[in-house]
């Protein structure tokens, strides 16, 4: 080691030697397009708005593409390099994540590790767990098998299409799915163009491997000539398949999208949005409008005409008084323009019908039951619309819910989302028994404020990112009405909304950084019913009241014809939601263009305002637009003829552009759901197998990653500690002393090498031969005069590096002896 330091000449010429035989030529250029082509189906899901740091992934990659090489050129087996790998992907990911967490690095460690516990905890348990955080490490180690499985299959033994084919069906995937206004044309002909780069490196590796069995001399740089002239070839691939137009290919996407809306699609998506948060995008398409689990304040919106879905119920004779909404989500959670339910369980009944009985306590005696059947019109649905609150369902399905006691099945729930077990088609009915609230105005302003602890968290708790003047708006409007209990006070911010804000589906996307409520109130003083239901909701909260936002349908018109209800795309629509004590949640209707909501104790606007309020309401778009997850909340209808006559007819206000809404919360009362009298069914269909299949694949993997580890650390503990500085004699000679006491050999500390030598093969004459060679190199070493980089020490080294797996592998197998009576 002296002479190398001191003779930099030396160390130069090892350096130059060990690069030259590490890499060929054009290995780096292979490298590099392969660390490219892998980043493309990474960038472009980026792009597409799923949920993963592009900065945890990309690194990640990079890293694996490199040790993918080192152990590919290394003289390690399949079997062993795959599980250092593996060892070294636990460690790499998790570093690099806890480094783009906010905070430090070892307690961030530590916090992803819980987090990632916490979601196999909810994901065997039924919980919902949407962490993205956790998505990312799944997306990071799909990522590093894929950059260590491209590299090893370039590098070792040369299977091009292996690399190829798995990132390019992310990649086809992703494209097929996106809806975006992102494009992922660039990515993929990138990707493209590094795959045509590989399979000429792959053609040429074969053709020198013919021509030196033929003895047929290449030139130096024939790979380096090759690779130029592929380059210009995919070049020239692509722009002509690019240009060149194609056929057929409008059928592909239809077959694709009629796969996406089977039920086996709609139940991995059900399983997909209980663990992952949601992508902006259709996906699969049906008419979920608000089904979704996130709503965003956006631009404009803009919904057609077509039916979704006719409800049978009785007629509501005064619709001032008493009205419809069928609900399709809750929403308790808003912050900074996004709104989340807080839902954190799934409970699955798969038995018809569902019941859900109610605490006396919480929802109170001022309840009606009606009955409802409502048929799926125009297109697929996977919610299950009801007036509020649900008590019975006809059908089975699954129930997004938040407890809010113990978590036995008496204590009540705050209920989420319905879903039917499976997609419901046109054509398709189902029941449903609600509890509407008869409570009054004398009544709800009597309720008084003893709120319970699960109604005030979340249901009234500050929003993030709601300013003070949003506060102060709040205080002042309450006050000049001279509104004294929660219910004045609700209805006083309820009728300063639909009198000083504008209704307008034609609005632009909130400015960056202010907060849309107050851009909303403040400066363009105009927008739809979700900026006039998260006003009113922030406005509450401000005060002390709990409240939420519920979002669906409005009522639609009645057909005395059907003697139905006729819902309309067009009525997409979002409320208020305020609890009573003793009365549970009780609508309100802030939107300046639907009808007002008066109760028998209200003081009814003027009859000029209500006109007003109807020519408020904008005409349905022309050409229906169907559109999936609604991201924002479209437009409401006047609730009987006579005021479809007073509607005049006027333009949409300018051209709107058609946007991809995210879903809204149904809200329900917070309902006990008791224990039923015989177990629920298990779910036996092929889709739940294969959900529980792949979270049982997932905590294995966990079990063999921290099994690799362990033996990892052993093998260093045992091969390595305080050995790392030691020369490969020095190495083999320390121990060898240090697994002797595994076959009971102790050495005295005056032993000399010599006599240790024989002690060990008195005791072990198998390895004779081995335990000679290390022990007679390592005096050699010690006692000898040879230089580190003489043609002697270099054969010593050699051998001590051969012979010591041999005495290794006595040793172990004598120790396990030891334990196994029955082993000779």
């Amino acid at each position: 080691m002296t002479t190398i330091l001191s003779d930099p000449a030396v160390l130069w010429r090892r350096a130059v030697n060990r690069w030259r035989t590490t890499f060929q030529q054009g290995d780096m250029i292979i490298l590099f397009t392969t660390i490219v082509m892998l980043i493309m189906p990474a960038l472009s899901l980026h792009a597409s708005d799923w949920p993963v740091a592009i900065e945890t992934i990309v690194p990640v990659l990079i890293i694996s593409v490199l040790l993918g090489f080192v152990l590919a050129r290394s003289h390690y087996g399949e079997v062993v390099a795959l599980l250092l790998s593996t060892f070294y992907a636990g460690i790499t990911i998790l570093f690099v994540a806890a480094i783009n967490e906010p905070g430090y690095l070892i307690p961030n460690m530590g916090s992803v590790l819980v987090r990632s516990i916490q979601w196999l905890i909810d994901l065997a348990t039924g919980g919902i767990n949407q962490d993205n955080l956790v998505f990312t490490l799944m997306i990071a180690v799909l990522f590093w098998y894929l950059g260590y499985n491209a590299t090893w299959h370039i590098f070792r033994i040369d299977r091009v299409w292996r690399v190829i084919v798995p990132p390019g069906l992310i990649l086809l995937t992703n494209i097929v799915l996106n809806d975006g206004e992102a494009s992922l044309d660039l990515y993929l002909v990138l990707f493209l163009f590094g795959a045509l780069l590989l399979i000429v490196r792959s053609n040429l590796d074969a053709r020198q491997w013919d021509w030196y069995i033929s003895g047929i001399a290449a030139p130096k740089n024939i790979r380096m000539q090759f690779l130029r002239i592929g380059a210009v070839l995919a070049a020239a691939s692509l722009f002509v398949a690019w240009v060149v137009p194609t056929g057929g290919l409008q059928e592909r996407l239809d077959e694709f999208q009629d796969f996406l809306q089977s039920d086996g699609a709609r139940q991995f998506a059900e399983f997909w949005s209980r663990l992952i948060s949601p992508v902006e995008g259709d996906g699969p398409a049906t008419a979920d409008y608000f089904g979704g689990d996130s709503l965003d304040l956006g631009g404009a919106i803009r919904l057609g005409d077509q039916i979704v879905f006719l409800v049978s119920a009785p007629q509501q004779p005064d619709a001032d008084a008493t009205r419809y909404y069928w609900r399709s989500r809750v929403f308790e959670e808003y912050g900074n323009g996004r709104w989340l339910p807080a839902a954190t369980l799934r409970v699955t009944d798969a038995m018809a019908p569902m019941e859900i009985h109610y605490d006396p306590n919480v929802v109170g005696t001022a309840r009606v039951a009606v009955d409802q059947v409502f048929t799926v019109s125009s297109a697929p649905t996977r919610i299950i619309h009801t007036a509020p609150q649900p008590a019975e369902v006809s059908v089975g399905g699954r129930i997004d819910l938040l407890r809010t006691g113990t978590d036995d099945n008496e204590s009540s729930v705050n209920i989420s989302v319905i879903r039917p077990l499976r997609v419901l088609n046109p054509g398709d009915t189902y029941g449903v028994t609600s509890l509407l609230s008869t409570a009054t105005a004398y009544e709800l302003r009597e309720a008084g404020t003893s709120y319970p602890t699960w109604v005030a968290v979340p249901n009234a708790q500050m929003p993030a990112g709601i300013t003070n003047d949003v506060v102060a708006l709040a205080r002042q409007i309450v006050d000049e009405a001279g509104a004294t209990n929660p219910y004045d006070q609700a209805k006083a911010i309820e009728t300063w909304l639909r009198t000083n804000i504008g209704y307008n589906e034609a609005i632009p996307e909130p400015p960056e950084g202010i907060d849309p409520v107050q851009w909303f109130l403040f400066d363009i003083q105009e927008g739809y019913c979700t900026y006039y239901a998260t006003a009113m909701v922030s406005m509450l909260r401000s005060l002390g009241i709990p409240a939420r936002m519920a979002a669906g349908f409005a009522q639609g018109e009645w057909d005395a014809n059907l003697g139905q209800y006729v819902v309309r795309e067009r009525d997409a629509h979002t409320w208020v939601e305020v609890y009573f004590p003793g009365y549970g949640w009780v609508e309100f209707e802030p939107t300046a263009a639907q009808m007002p909501l008066n109760r028998d104790g209200d003081n009814p606007l003027p009859p000029e305002q209500q006109a007003a309020a109807l020519a408020a309401t904008a005409e349905p778009t022309s050409t229906p637009t169907l559109l999936p997850s609604p991201t924002f909340v479209p437009t409401s209808t006047p609730q009987n003829d006579e005021s479809q006559q007073q509607q005049p007819q006027q333009e949409m206000p300018s051209p709107t552009p058609t946007l991809t809404p995210t879903p809204t919360a149904t809200p329900v009362i917070v309902p006990t759901v008791p224990p039923p009298a015989q177990p629920p069914q298990q779910d036996t269909s092929f889709v739940s197998f294969i959900f529980r299949a792949l979270g049982m694949v997932l905590v294995a993997f966990l079990a063999f990653l921290a099994l690799i580890m362990l033996m990892v650390f052993i093998y260093w503990w045992w091969e390595w500690r305080g050995m790392r500085n030691l020369s490969p004699v020095s190495r083999a000679y320390s121990r060898l002393q240090r697994y002797l006491p595994l076959v009971g050999l102790r050495m005295r500390e005056d032993q000399t090498p010599e006599e240790r030598r024989g002690q060990i093969v008195d005791k072990l004459p198998q390895v004779s031969r081995p335990v000679t060679a290390i022990t007679r190199s390592y005096t050699e070493e010690r006692y000898g005069h040879y230089s580190e980089d003489s043609p002697h020490t270099i054969l010593n080294n050699d051998a001590a590096d051969e012979a010591w797996p041999q005495v290794r592998e006595h040793i172990l197998v004598k120790w396990l002896k030891r334990f196994i009576p029955f082993w000779k």
